[in-house]
């Protein structure tokens, strides 16, 4: 594995490491934090150019050209008296982030910014721009729980040229300097994104839930699927063969997915 090198971006109080290539900054992030002579603060971040072995949810590859996308990885630091049902708001907290650091560009060319349950943010409802996902590691520290959030923001690929018809891009979505400046593009999302993805982790260590922090009410305005009728596939299905249907209530404390089925019942959907 390439070792990373400090670097310095504006706007960014945290460490930053850069490397090249990497089959992950998701394994790098748990290489430095596993790496005792390293020392990986609040929001310390890995970034690259390119992932040979990007993944997403339920192990879907995540492939993007090298330097068309920011491609991030975030250690975040949580003291272990945090309720336990507070940990599965890590990942809302990073996409409510992304989502307000995308809508500053994109909603001014007219576009839509929203978040689909557990880690998708869409463009417009309908493309996705960037997928999240989180995982605990091992802290450096006996007071702490780390959580190592991996995120990809597709900034740079034209229309046309992504895997899938549901992907796009800031540039596909009209940000011209997305394809000009990609670089500071990407640098100037990952400020944005650790500086309120630090608000809201401190909201949530202040008040100890999503409720009293304010992120149960933000995410749930963030995605349009709530109060509609859904389709889900099992959480450990990564074909996507629909498992059950419902009307999407809300999220419970627990960041889970509250689904009504047509029995009545209703259940706590997991990622």
């Amino acid at each position: 594995m390439q070792a990373p090198t400090r670097m310095s971006i504006d706007a960014v109080r945290a460490p930053v490491y850069y490397v090249d290539n990497t089959p992950s900054t998701l394994d790098v992030a748990a290489s430095l934090l596993a790496d005792t002579a390293i020392p990986t603060p609040h929001l310390t971040t890995i970034i690259a150019d390119r992932q040979s072995a990007g993944r997403g949810r339920l192990g879907r590859s995540w492939v993007t050209p090298p330097g068309q996308a920011l491609l991030a990885s975030t250690i975040v630091s949580l003291p272990v008296s945090l309720p336990a049902d507070a940990l599965g708001w890590i990942v809302h907290a990073c996409a409510l982030s992304v989502r307000e650091a995308l809508a500053t560009r994109l909603e001014p060319l007219g576009h839509a910014v929203s978040l689909k349950w557990p880690n998708d943010v869409l463009v417009d409802g309908a493309r996705k721009v960037c997928g999240i996902l989180a995982q605990l590691a091992p802290a450096s520290s006996p007071y702490m729980t780390a959580v190592i959030l991996g995120y990809g923001i597709n900034i740079a690929q034209e229309a046309g040229t992504m895997p899938t018809a549901q992907a796009t891009s800031l540039l596909a979505e009209g940000d011209k300097q997305a394809g000009t400046a990609p670089t500071s593009v990407a640098h100037a999302l990952l400020g944005s994104i650790l500086t309120g993805l630090d608000e809201r982790i401190r909201s949530l260590i202040t008040h100890g839930d999503a409720a009293n922090a304010g992120l149960l009410t933000e995410a749930e305005q963030a995605m349009p699927l709530i109060g509609t009728r859904i389709v889900l596939a099992s959480p450990t299905d990564a074909h996507g063969t629909p498992a059950r249907e419902g009307i999407a209530l809300g999220l419970a404390p627990t960041g889970a997915l509250l689904l009504r089925t047509d029995d009545g019942t209703t259940e706590e959907i997991n990622a």
